[in-house]
């Protein structure tokens, strides 16, 4: 397994990758004070991930944070040839990723508000995107060795 291997746009989308997992853990939403949510009274605050948020983003996510994993995988294992439909689904997934969180920050559902771990995410998807983008160029201008 050598580095050396991938591309500057792979490592950028692999890196963002593992981020936006992480970071998936972290608060996105939370409830403070008492609330009504579906019929049952919350009273204190209590945070949520994104996947204990009742959101389907986080599914959206996931694969997003996969097919960004998945040349670098192949590319550290020396399988990862020129990809181009790759790093093109990379960057499209990652872009309307990206546009679902910047309309989650706007749109927050219900009384949630916004943590860390939303603003955290969309900065992480964002860099997926321009990883998947600068691999896209890199197999467009030959430059990949």
């Amino acid at each position: 397994m050598d580095a050396n291997r991938l591309s500057q746009g792979q490592l950028v989308a692999a890196i963002a990758a593992i981020a936006l997992f992480i970071i998936s853990f972290l608060p996105w939403f939370g409830i403070s004070g008492a609330v009504t949510v579906g019929g049952t009274t919350i009273g204190g605050s209590q945070n949520f991930n994104l996947w204990e948020a009742e959101n389907p983003l986080d599914i959206y996510l996931l694969i997003v944070i996969l097919v960004a994993l998945v040349p670098a995988a192949l590319g550290l294992l020396g399988d990862g040839g020129e990809a181009p439909m790759a790093s093109m689904a990379t960057a499209l997934l990652a872009g309307v990723g990206t546009l679902l969180i910047l309309y989650q920050v706007f749109d927050t559902p219900g009384e949630l508000s916004r943590k860390v771990g939303l603003f955290l995410g969309l900065i992480a998807c964002a860099g997926i995107a321009v990883g998947g983008y600068l691999s896209m160029q890199e197999d467009v201008g030959g430059e990949r060795y």
